[in-house]
């Protein structure tokens, strides 16, 4: 009877402490955070220095003449492609013809004096003094003429007529702002290949370089994006805003960008390889500008700060952690440095 009471007595105790056991592991999977999870990697980035900007003619001129006259004739209407050395527009020739007037009597006294000095006829300084009329004579008709017409110093396009046909030309200032103020008659332009024109910050100047890659983008134009090469970085900053200017050579064959039109400009820097993680592993703490993330070990986390570097398809390239390591992804709201958690 005693060894039935004794046996009764430890099987009672067993089945205490199972039960006790059990009990105490669903109260610590019940206290455990349920989590999602994934792992960081190296991944391959490009990353760029984006700007905003503006569109500017490859080259421009105002284009004009030396000595005030009238407008006779326009030859091409605003708009218009046209070539180098094409005749743009003929001017008031009264000057012109009077200088040629003049060099024509001084050409035949020149003929005539020619011959007399071979003849021992007259002095040589008679002759050095007629030659020299006629020389003076010969530069200014040269100069008038070229103040009777505008002729194309490039190939570009006819963006607008300071004067029109008729009018009087005398020295007509442009002042749009960002563009020629010099005097003319018209303003021609070259539009192919457009210059997009940005400023860099001095921290930032070291990155660009001139032959680099870009990529443009346009209000007018949001669903395009327009290859670039930076042309020409400014060998020296601003004083005011410690910035360079940069240009950014854009192919324009179809002349869809204009000259003024805001540009977002991104220039494209070396590739770089990173640790990456899901972006949804990244929590920002609230009110500033840290990053942590949730690191998972062994059924419990620990808080690390991290640094973003980049934001990129669903991934953030983040500094602070290694490859391969176990990060939460959901879930992480609830939990703080050491929570136990369970994964899903």
């Amino acid at each position: 009877m005693k060894k039935l009471i004794f046996s009764l007595a430890i099987l009672i105790v067993m089945v205490s402490c199972n039960n006790s056991k059990t009990i105490d592991t669903m109260a610590s999977e019940k206290s455990a955070v349920p989590v999602h999870v994934a792992s960081s990697s190296l991944r391959e980035y490009s990353p760029s220095l984006d700007l905003s900007g503006t569109v500017y003619a490859d080259r421009e001129a105002n284009l004009g003449a030396a000595l005030p006259g009238r407008v006779e004739k326009i030859y091409f209407p605003e708009g218009a492609r046209v070539k180098k050395g094409d005749i743009l527009v003929s001017l008031s020739g009264e000057l012109y013809a009077s200088a040629l007037v003049e060099y024509n009597t001084l050409q035949k006294d020149y003929d005539r004096v020619s011959r007399l000095i071979e003849k021992g006829s007259i002095s040589q300084q008679e002759y050095d003094h007629v030659k020299a009329m006629y020389e003076a004579s010969a530069s200014k008709v040269e100069m008038m003429k070229k103040n009777a017409q505008i002729v194309a110093p490039f190939s570009g396009t006819i963006v607008e007529y300071l004067v029109n046909e008729g009018e009087n030309y005398f020295f007509n200032i442009n002042l749009d702002p960002g563009y020629s103020t010099t005097s003319g008659v018209l303003r021609l332009m070259k539009l192919d290949p457009v210059q997009v024109e940005a400023e860099v910050n001095e921290k930032d100047l070291h990155l660009v370089k001139k032959g680099g890659r870009a990529e443009v983008t346009l209000d007018a134009f949001p669903d395009t994006v327009f290859a670039g090469v930076i042309s020409a970085v400014k060998p020296f900053l601003s004083a005011m805003t410690h910035t360079a200017t940069i240009r950014v050579a854009v192919s324009n064959h179809s002349l869809m960008l204009k000259p003024g039109m805001f540009a977002r400009v991104s220039i494209l820097l070396d590739e770089i390889s990173t640790v990456a993680v899901p972006e949804d592993a990244v929590l920002r703490q609230q009110g500033t500008d840290d990053d942590y993330i949730f690191i998972a070990d062994k059924g419990v986390v620990s808080q690390k700060k991290v640094k973003t570097l980049w934001n990129d398809s669903g991934w953030k390239g983040v500094e602070g952690i290694e490859d391969n390591v176990t990060v939460v992804t959901e879930g992480k709201e609830k939990l703080h440095d050491g929570t136990e958690i369970t994964i899903r």
